[in-house]
Parts: C-alpha cells; structure tokens; sequence
C-alpha cells in the first residue's frame, strides 16, 4: 500500500514539475494546442470573465452537460397545423449571464405518442442581431394538438467548439 501512495505521490510530483517547466518555456515552442487553448474564442468571453456571483437561473433549464442554461418563450396560443408558431430562444451562462452559441437543432418530440413534428425540416432559425444569445425559431408545426408538457423540445447547441443538449418541455397547450 506505501508503494502505490509512494508512486502516486512522485506522478503527482512529476506533473507539477512538468507544468511549471511548461509555462517557461520560449513561446516559439508553442504547439498548435497550446495556441488553441490559449486563443480568446468570442462565445467564450463571458464565461471566462463572469466569476461573480450566480444569477437567477429559475426560468431556466440547464443542458445535459452544463454547458449553457436555456429558456423558450412561446407565441401564443399554439396551434396544431400550423406554420404560424414561433418561440424565442435565450441562452445564458451558469452565472445567468448571456451566452452567444450557436443553436444546431430545434426538434419537435411527444414522448406519449412517440413521434415529432411530421414538417420539423421547415423550421427557421434565426440569431439576434444585438444579443447573440437570443435566437428566434419561426414555422414550428405541431403535428397534433396536446396539453401543456405533452410537447418537447429537443435542442442541441454549440459553444466554445463543442456540443450540448437540452429536452424543454412546452409549458403551455397546443390547440
């Protein structure tokens, strides 16, 4: 037991070495990761720079991974069969402050029946011009109606280069 604590301790002892020398190093050495890890991505920004204190996240659900933390208002009222529906999607990081991402997919899905939207390749995406946070989700088509929490959104979401997922569930009836 001493030898595996001992060797623990010399990798752990290994690594900081490692570190430390690395820091020090002439930056002409620099490989691409280290660049890329050091490079400033804009979606970014406010995550690195917001270490204050938490926001009011309430009316929020966080992603899967806890990448960004999501929220949709709905036009209203919903109506099955139709191409009129739209929602306004916000993003916002863990300190509820805004996010900028790219949103990939917006998915319709009814868990009870199994099936989502029979016209989910007509939706439209659009980002906001002045908050890069917000996006704008037109054409959403309702196969059928359903109470409110009947409906979900699948949603998946790029950020700092990588993927995240929320499932929303519609607080509201569609008629």
């Amino acid at each position: 037991m001493k030898l595996q604590s001992c060797s623990a301790l010399l990798f752990i002892s290994a690594m900081l070495v490692a570190c430390d020398s690395k820091k020090d190093q002439d930056p002409a050495h620099e490989t691409a990761a280290d660049a890329a890890a050091q490079s400033v991505d804009p979606a970014c920004m406010g995550t690195q720079e917001s270490m204050g204190l938490h926001g009011d996240l309430s009316d929020y659900m966080a992603s899967a991974a806890g990448t960004f933390h999501v929220k949709i208002g709905w036009s209203a009222p919903l109506k099955a069969a139709s191409l009129e529906n739209k929602a306004t999607v916000t993003f916002v990081n863990e300190h509820a402050e805004a996010l900028p991402l790219t949103l990939t997919s917006f998915k319709l899905f009814m868990p009870s029946m199994g099936h989502g939207s029979s016209k989910g390749d007509q939706i439209v995406l659009s980002q906001g011009k002045e908050n890069l946070n917000i996006w704008t989700v037109d054409k959403i088509y309702f196969s059928m109606g359903g109470a409110a929490g009947d409906w979900v959104v699948d949603l998946e979401a790029r950020v700092c280069c990588s993927s995240d997922k929320a499932r929303i569930s519609i607080p509201v009836e569609v008629q």
